[in-house]
């Protein structure tokens, strides 16, 4: 009989894409889900090495710390996040990946020793890449974390009290994101045979069971091997990545050196025409004025030629309208169109804000999430520090914007909500070598 479905909780959604949000704060310093795993099996190792040393020596001065480093590797083991086999090494943040996606379990709350290390992780490299935002509590702390997973837990949408903070700029992404990916359908649930049935639909039931799990386990051993030769690739493109980068490591050495030697020539030259030039001005200084004055201006000729040897740099200016906006409003800069293709651009962004009446307090405290947009794809949200009204990004657009370049500002958080401000984005413009 078909299986009746529910739909998962509002809550852990919720819950599930405040996750997410963390997450998408670690990616944006450049930190990926293997790097998360290989910390994980950092910790592992060094809870192995403590319990090995608190085995040997129990009388150890330095035994509140092993103890703690014992407690973590146990967390790490009791979550499953990490790997705990030979491949240790081969880690690639599959489990990660699929916790913050809702998949890891499926439908359902993540348990509490799972969510408390993969926050820890988490926050852990934020604190190493964010070191003020982290103070400021800009992400939350573990014991703020564990009360979102009670409330979350326990059926109540989490009360993450201040909207503000840096790693809720990213919500809306991953909201965005999890109803791609289909986090929001309807989860099965098992629904038991009635009392009546019989023996024999019971023993079948069994049958399609096994069967089932003999499927799935051909299934696991597939994807195994998959995974397996994925990896060999993985460790071979690697290998030649850091082939690549040994020797374009010595091609910058040999380069450096040759720059080096370049300008202690150039030095000498310089000294030598200096010393050429006293010499002269001092042997004719009435009889050959004109030759000093000649050989002064080949000198000046020579630097002129030096300096027009420095490679220029194409800028595009934006002139873009300011608006005024209040809380409740997401206004869109059209920046410009058609920049040349075939060209590495780097987008400069300034948005100035300033309240509309100079005697309110509307900027303080204030927040503002924006990202930009290059022909229709959305680059990498991000916001200001509270009161922050000259706000500055650098963007790489490679080869976009040949089409529509926008700046979208998604969240304005000025107190009260009444308040106007005015966004002027004067001052942003787009920057390519050559």
């Amino acid at each position: 009989m078909p299986r009746p479905k529910r739909e998962i909780k509002p809550s852990t959604v919720r819950f599930i894409a405040m996750l997410r949000a963390l997450d998408l704060a670690v990616i944006s310093h450049g930190v990926s889900h293997a790097q998360l795993e290989r910390r994980l099996c950092d910790w592992l190792a060094q809870g192995q090495q403590a319990q090995a040393r608190l085995r040997e020596n129990p009388g150890d001065a330095d035994r509140e710390r092993l103890t703690a480093l014992v407690a973590r590797k146990n967390d790490v083991e009791q979550s499953g996040l990490a790997r705990t086999d030979g491949r240790r090494a081969k880690a690639g943040g599959q489990r990660i990946g699929e916790l913050v996606s809702g998949k890891f379990p499926a439908g359902r709350m993540p348990p509490r020793p799972r969510v408390e290390v993969c926050v820890a992780v988490l926050l852990e490299f934020l604190a190493e890449n964010d070191k003020e935002g982290f103070l400021a509590g800009e992400y939350g702390s573990r014991r703020s974390w564990l009360e979102w997973w009670r409330q979350a837990d326990q059926g109540q949408e989490p009360d993450i009290g201040d909207g503000t903070l840096t790693v809720w700029g990213y919500l809306h992404t991953a909201l965005e994101q999890l109803r791609q990916i289909g986090v929001h359908a309807d989860a099965d649930v098992r629904v038991e045979e009635p009392a009546s049935a019989g023996v024999s639909a019971l023993l079948a039931e069994r049958d399609q069971a096994l069967a089932r799990a003999r499927q799935a386990e051909k299934l696991l051993d597939e994807a195994a091997a998959r995974a397996d030769a994925a990896e060999a690739r993985a460790d071979a493109a690697t290998a030649r990545a850091e082939e690549a980068t040994a020797e374009a490591a010595a091609a910058a050495a040999k380069a450096q050196e040759e720059a080096r030697e370049r300008e202690r020539a150039q030095r000498r030259r310089e000294e030598a025409h200096r010393r050429a030039d006293r010499l002269r001005k001092r042997a004719a200084a009435l009889a050959l004025p004109v030759a000093a004055l000649g050989a002064c201006a080949g000198v000046a000729g020579d630097r002129l030629l030096l300096a027009d040897r420095s490679t220029p740099t194409r800028t595009v200016e934006f002139t873009v309208p300011a608006q005024d906006v209040t809380a409740s409003q997401q206004p869109v800069f059209t920046l410009g169109r058609d920049l040349p293709a075939g060209t590495d651009w780097t987008l400069h962004i300034r948005l100035t804000v300033t309240p509309t009446d100079p005697f309110s307090g509307c900027t303080y405290g204030m927040r503002i999430t924006a990202h930009a947009e290059a022909d229709g794809r959305r680059l990498a949200p991000f916001t200001s520090r509270p009161g922050q009204t000259d706000i500055r990004r650098e963007v790489r657009l490679g080869g976009l914007g040949g089409r529509e370049l926008r700046l979208v500002v998604t969240r304005v958080a000025v107190n009260p909500p009444s308040c106007k401000v005015r966004l002027d984005p004067s001052g942003s413009r787009a920057t390519a070598p050559g």
